[in-house]
């Protein structure tokens, strides 16, 4: 799931996604890569050149701040840059000031905003950058309104000085990581007869929609014939109570520490397979698992990684071990 977070200028959106980063999630800031490819990118620069007639950076300023036309000619050749940057560089949170106004939107799940009242904002920006209370307006101005904004966004991150901003972050997160932990749950499919995994895109009248989980992405229908089972759904059989797939497939994460299965599956004797499951889920019924089994819930697992799904311990349980520790 990818999040993005906003906020108008001087709401400390910054400050936020510092935040952010000392828990460990890394945060694509916009801003800073349109600078840096600007920098780099000859495509890029090939294309400001022939628009604008010079790189110098003056020269940018001065042609952006002419007309609402040049600055959207400038941002129709840097955005898609940016964007197509952003989902090469593999990371799941952007910053950017304009998400809605650019276009980003479209690259996130869910977005927040970063608020703080009006004074709060022009105090800010005025010690900042050293500027007129005047100047700040009009900049604050020509950004989208921060009800408007507030409106739109699926959370919001109050940064007025006094409310506790790791509290906030904690409670998004928490909400986030158990709604794309459902979402996997629900919408990651198998399907009886056919190989890999497959994700839900849409719900017919009498069939579903999927795409499959490898390079392909290729969609097709699926029908209640074909047999399809939900991830969620799903358990492996051990000597007392069945433990459910997800647990299993925390299980293997944590062995192989977020990496790919180490055994390769399709290779593997049949007494490879088990001592590997063994390591995973001790207790596993060695009369009703089989070998094929194991195989599976390998490639699945596999699938997973490779695709970036690698939430499976619900963040409610995970808590719950947290404070027992």
């Amino acid at each position: 799931m990818k999040i993005g977070i906003t906020g108008g200028i001087g709401s400390g959106k910054s400050f936020v996604c510092k935040r952010l980063e000392a828990r460990g999630i890394r945060v694509y800031d916009c801003d800073s890569a349109a600078k840096r490819l600007i920098r780099t990118s000859a495509e890029l620069q090939q294309q400001l050149k022939a628009l604008v007639g010079s790189l110098e950076k003056a020269d940018l300023a001065k042609f952006l701040l002419e007309s609402e036309q040049n600055a959207k000619a400038i941002d129709a050749i840097v955005h898609p840059a940016v964007f197509r940057d952003f989902e090469e560089s593999g990371l799941q949170w952007m910053e950017s000031a304009i998400l809605y106004e650019s276009g980003a939107i479209r690259l996130v799940n869910k977005a927040i905003v970063v608020t703080a009242p009006e004074e709060v904002r022009i105090q800010r920006v005025m010690q900042r950058d050293g500027i007129s209370r005047e100047k700040v307006l009009e900049w604050m101005s020509r950004q989208l309104p921060q009800d408007e904004v507030r409106r739109r966004a699926d959370f919001e991150i109050v940064n007025d000085g006094t409310t506790d901003i790791d509290k906030q972050i904690e409670i998004i997160y928490k909400e986030i990581i158990n709604n794309k932990q459902k979402q996997m749950k629900e919408t990651i499919l198998a399907v009886a007869g056919k190989p890999g995994l497959y994700r839900l895109i849409t719900r017919g009248k009498n069939n579903l929609i999927v795409e499959t989980l490898d390079a392909t992405h290729r969609r097709m229908p699926v029908f209640a014939t074909d047999s399809i089972t939900s991830l969620g759904d799903i358990a492996m059989f051990t000597d007392s109570d069945d433990v459910p797939l997800m647990d299993v497939l925390e299980k293997m994460k944590a062995l192989e520490t977020g990496k790919k299965c180490s055994l390769n599956e399709k290779k593997a004797s049949g007494q490879e397979l088990q001592d590997y499951f063994t390591k995973v889920l001790p207790e596993w019924d060695r009369d009703r698992v089989q070998n094929s089994h194991i195989k599976k819930l390998i490639t699945w697992y596999n699938i997973l990684i490779d695709n970036g799904i690698t939430d499976f311990k619900d963040a409610e349980e995970s808590n719950k071990e947290e404070a027992s520790e």
